[in-house]
């Protein structure tokens, strides 16, 4: 299994745990989004183990653009997370202000699904930019 593969595969198990935290956030099932968002940390987490030991090597892509890909996907994936964040605290303070009576709250489950994204969109980030690199030449001397 190539290094790309594992993060492809890692993107689609981390957009399944956002998916799922997002839809416990919908539903209001706090503790089963919980659940779920443990189960899928923990595919994720066996995952990473198994890539270090499957490659063999204790960072298995060191080479200078591969290292540059990675820190600009997840700046932006930082980024993106940082604006999606201040939008929806300016969505709900507007909400609150609005009727003062109804105190609106983000939904707890909201969060992690962020984070899920965010990580989702720094890895599907990182092999797009891998794959237009790869389409630009080699970087090999």
């Amino acid at each position: 299994m190539t290094f790309n593969r594992y993060m492809a595969i890692r993107a689609v198990i981390e957009l399944v745990g956002a998916c799922s935290c997002l839809l416990m956030a919908v539903i209001g099932h706090d503790l089963v989004g919980a659940i779920i968002a443990a189960a899928v940390a923990v595919v994720w987490s066996i995952g990473e183990i198994w890539t270090v030991t499957t490659l063999r090597k204790a960072n298995p892509r060191r080479d200078e653009l591969s290292d540059l890909h990675q820190g600009a996907a997840m700046q932006s994936a930082l980024l993106t997370l940082v604006a999606v964040l201040v939008v929806i605290g300016f969505i709900y303070t507007v909400l609150n202000l609005m009727n003062p009576l109804v105190i609106r709250v983000i939904p707890p489950m909201l969060l992690p699904a962020l984070a899920m994204a965010a990580l989702a969109l720094s890895d599907v980030m990182y092999l797009w930019l891998e794959h237009d690199g790869a389409a630009g030449g080699d970087d090999e001397d």
